[in-house]
């Protein structure tokens, strides 16, 4: 069996995520020029680094610093992870940072969850393509895992700076129905994605993205009491699909779209 999926998307240059689903399929010894950050969801993987053999059961973590070689197997029948590849040289851009540390500590540390969550929510955007949503959880997954497991020192408050954060929010009133990116509304501002995304966040209460989809809810809550069907307003408001929609709606109002509309409609 194998059902592994490697997805990349063009507007993100240097970051991978590998959806592994297999039976009795080894990887030779091999390295990457990337940083792996991956956890293990089902069965047991192993591998072969720094002399040693490794077997990480399901709930671990598995990081990997570039150049450095392994191998890997299933331990178990069946073996299926998540995991990210990020390019050395990106980042320092994608972190804000122009020096980090050498690499990961430990190649697999006990974690207490939290970086794992943050992988799913990164592979569900990953799947949904949505440029804002998806690059806000890759720098909020990178600073998390590297803080803890690189060496990272935290990074300093974000400047008080509501100007900014003011013109953003305008922004994103004004282009709510539209694809946005995280590098573009950076660029837009002249200020770092990451900066952008805490001065916001101290501002407003929610990150960019949050706030967006927040934005999206309330105009589909007018255009439903107006009689809008709901299958017209998923891509009409910027949502992946109808099923997207129908869940963000759930998640801020606590109700389905064809729920509210038939309740408005009493």
């Amino acid at each position: 069996m194998d059902a592994n999926r490697l997805l990349a998307r063009a507007w993100l240059p240097g970051v991978e995520l590998f959806h592994a689903d297999f039976s009795g399929q080894p990887f030779g010894r091999h390295s990457h020029d990337a940083f792996a950050v991956g956890a293990i969801l089902h069965g047991a993987g192993g591998y072969q680094c720094r002399g040693a053999r490794h077997v990480l059961p399901a709930g671990t973590l598995s990081l990997m610093n570039p150049e450095e070689p392994h191998t890997g197997h299933a331990e178990s029948e069946r073996l299926v992870y998540r995991m990210l590849y990020v390019e050395e040289g990106r980042l320092p851009a994608l972190l804000g940072r122009k020096h980090l540390p050498s690499g990961f500590r430990s190649l697999n540390p006990a974690d207490d969850g939290e970086v794992a969550a943050r992988l799913a929510r990164l592979a569900t955007e990953f799947e949904r393509g949505d440029a804002l949503s998806l690059e806000s959880e890759l720098l909020a997954l990178l600073e998390l895992v590297f803080v803890r497991h690189g060496g990272l020192r935290p990074a300093a408050a974000a400047r008080r700076d509501g100007g900014i954060t003011a013109r953003l929010r305008d922004y994103l009133e004004a282009h709510y129905r539209e694809p946005l990116s995280l590098e573009r509304l950076a660029a837009l501002l002249g200020r770092h994605p990451r900066h952008l995304i805490e001065s916001f966040r101290r501002a407003y209460g929610v990150p960019p993205h949050t706030y967006l989809l927040q934005r999206r809810v309330r105009e589909a809550k007018r255009r439903l009491v107006q009689g809008a069907a709901p299958v017209e307003l998923a891509l009409e408001l910027g949502f992946y699909d109808q099923a997207h929609f129908s869940t963000t709606f759930r998640r801020f109002t606590g109700v389905t779209p064809g729920r509210f509309r038939s309740a408005a409609r009493l």
